[in-house]
């Protein structure tokens, strides 16, 4: 393999992490298995990452980063609060093709570590999601489109379990695809009507 950069290999180490966490489940997974795959010698590896944890982390941050970048870009344009939830649960599907495997690195993680520091960090990743909802939420109540009365976190974390339940069948189960998230988005929108 040709000598990268150091942004490069790490780029690539993160992506062949991601590769095999998707595929063997984060425990499963070895610092050995990601160096193979990624045609790099462990010491290679170690100089970018501590150890699995420090890639997993590094998945999930960015996992993070590309979905909430990508939310704010698809809501831009758009002033409706309730049209923006809209927008967000039509594409939601295809965003998380794209994220395939870091989505299932994460709910991978999320039903089967107890690592210290994976859990903190997929508590860290589901407090930016809940407060991206709960913010899209209160400027919907604002605006008389939402009961003024509820809690924005309850609908958020409706979204946000929809988000996962979806992920989890259409990724593991692609055959159980007569699921569509838009139509559960609208049940929590209609409960949420003014």
């Amino acid at each position: 393999m040709s000598r990268l950069k150091a942004p490069q290999r790490k780029k690539q180490i993160i992506d062949v992490a991601t590769r095999i966490f998707a595929r063997h489940g984060y425990n499963a997974a070895t610092t050995h298995a990601i160096a193979e795959a990624a045609g790099v010698t462990e010491p290679i590896l170690y100089r970018h990452f501590k150890g699995k944890q420090d890639m997993f982390v590094a998945i999930t941050r960015q996992m993070s980063r590309q979905t909430l970048s990508h939310w704010q870009e698809l809501i831009a344009g758009e002033p409706s609060p309730e049209k923006q939830i809209r927008l967000i649960a039509r594409e939601f599907p295809h965003h998380q093709q794209r994220l395939a495997d870091a989505y299932n690195v994460i709910h991978g993680a999320l039903a089967t570590s107890h690592d210290r520091k994976v859990t903190g960090v997929l508590r860290e990743h589901y407090a930016r999601t809940e407060e991206f909802f709960i913010s899209i939420i209160r400027r919907g109540q604002e605006a008389g489109q939402f009961r003024k009365d509820l809690d924005p976190t309850v609908p958020a974390w409706q979204l946000i379990n929809v988000g996962i339940g979806f992920s989890m069948v259409s990724l593991n189960l692609p055959q159980a695809d007569h699921f569509s998230p838009t139509k559960a988005i609208e049940f929590i929108l209609r409960a949420m009507k003014a």
